[in-house]
C-alpha cells in the first residue's frame, strides 16, 4: 500500500488503566515521552481503558511509559488496527456522530 510505505505502520496497545483517568490526564503524563517515542498519540482513554497509537518497533517503550506514569496499568492487545480492538473489547468502541440534516432546500422536487 502507497499510503504505510509514505506514513509508515503503527501498532494500537489497548491497556487497562485506572477508572478515574480521562485522556487529557493521560497525554499530559506522555508528554515527556512524546521527544524519545515518536508518533507516540493517545487515541482514547477513559472506564477503566486506554488506546496509545506507536510504530511498531516502539511498542515495549509506549507500554513502558504508560505503566511507568500510572503504576497498576496493563497491556491487554496491541494490533495493526482500531477495528480489531474494537472488535474484540466492545468497551473500547466510540459512539458515533450523528449525521447533520440537510436544510429543505437541498431536496428538489416532490
Amino acid at each position: 500500500m502507497v499510503v504505510k510505505s509514505v506514513r509508515g505502520r503503527r501498532r494500537y496497545v489497548a491497556m487497562r488503566v485506572p477508572s478515574d483517568l480521562r485522556r487529557d490526564g493521560l497525554v499530559k503524563a506522555l508528554e515527556p515521552f512524546s521527544g524519545p517515542i515518536p508518533g507516540l498519540k493517545v487515541i482514547t482513554c477513559g472506564d477503566g481503558w486506554a488506546v496509545v497509537r506507536c510504530s511498531p518497533a516502539e511498542v515495549e517503550s509506549a507500554i513502558s511509559a504508560v505503566t511507568g506514569a500510572f503504576p497498576g496499568s496493563e497491556p491487554v492487545l496491541t494490533s495493526g488496527t482500531l477495528k480489531t480492538l474494537r472488535d474484540r473489547y466492545p468497551e473500547l468502541r466510540v459512539p458515533r456522530r450523528k449525521k447533520r440534516a440537510l436544510p429543505q432546500y437541498f431536496f428538489i422536487g416532490g
